[in-house]
């Protein structure tokens, strides 16, 4: 497995889309380079006193119309 840790010391509507581009990415490595495919899994360890106010998925920061929903892939954001 890959873990991939985030530092975040303030608040980024976008981050969920940051952690799936960097996620993607290293899947598109691992994948051209021929090698054995890891699961990859990135946290992002949040130290502001204010608490995560922000969207932590994918679905949660897209507006999908409701018939859509079950086709769109989901995307979760872990933050500690």
């Amino acid at each position: 497995m890959i873990i991939g840790v985030e530092h975040q010391s303030s608040l980024d509507k976008n981050m969920i889309i940051r952690i799936l581009n960097y996620d993607a990415q290293l899947y598109i490595n691992q994948v051209e380079r021929g090698k054995e495919v890891y699961p990859v899994g990135t946290f992002v360890f949040y130290t502001r006193d204010r608490e995560w106010s922000y969207p932590k998925s994918l679905k949660e920061s897209l507006k999908i119309p409701p018939e859509m929903e079950k086709y769109i892939n989901d995307w979760k954001l872990p933050v500690l």
